[in-house]
């Protein structure tokens, strides 16, 4: 992979294949581009990295529901080559930001060791009652259902 011409073009063609249509029909290849994610947009793509199809989505510049309509290998070689045209990039920065809330978390982890026990559990018994309070008996957050073709 020539990383002067990626970042020269700002991305990498490729071509995909979508899910076949209701009918069984399979629809032409689309081609795409697989782009280089510049820094302005690094904290929007951040939360998207737990949510693959949102992540592919938006390293092609689209959205969700159009990464769900994409066969099965497209998703894969998407998500794959997206890791390689932005390694050095925004991975960098979310592996960057993940290690700091690490750090943060055993801090938090190692501060709470050092208070009484029922001072913890407190705290943890009023941490799950707000978080049942937040959830929903609905579908998990983020979900769209695929595409009707």
């Amino acid at each position: 992979m020539d990383h002067k011409m990626i970042t020269l073009n700002g991305g990498l063609k490729h071509t995909v294949n979508l899910e076949p249509l209701a009918d069984g029909t399979l629809p032409p290849a689309v081609e795409i581009k697989i782009r280089q994610i510049p820094v302005r947009e690094y904290e929007n793509g951040f939360p998207l990295v737990d949510d693959e199809p949102a992540l592919v989505g938006f390293l092609c510049a689209k959205d969700k529901i159009w990464a769900l309509g994409l066969a099965p290998e497209s998703f894969e070689e998407v998500l794959t080559k997206g890791r390689e045209v932005n390694a050095k990039g925004f991975f960098s920065f979310c592996q960057r930001r993940m290690e700091r809330a690490e750090k943060q978390n055993a801090s938090m982890i190692a501060a709470m060791a050092t208070l009484p026990a029922d001072v913890v559990k407190l705290a943890m018994e009023t941490g799950l009652a707000k978080q049942n309070q937040l959830r929903s008996p609905t579908l998990s957050p983020g979900f769209v259902p695929p595409p009707v073709r």
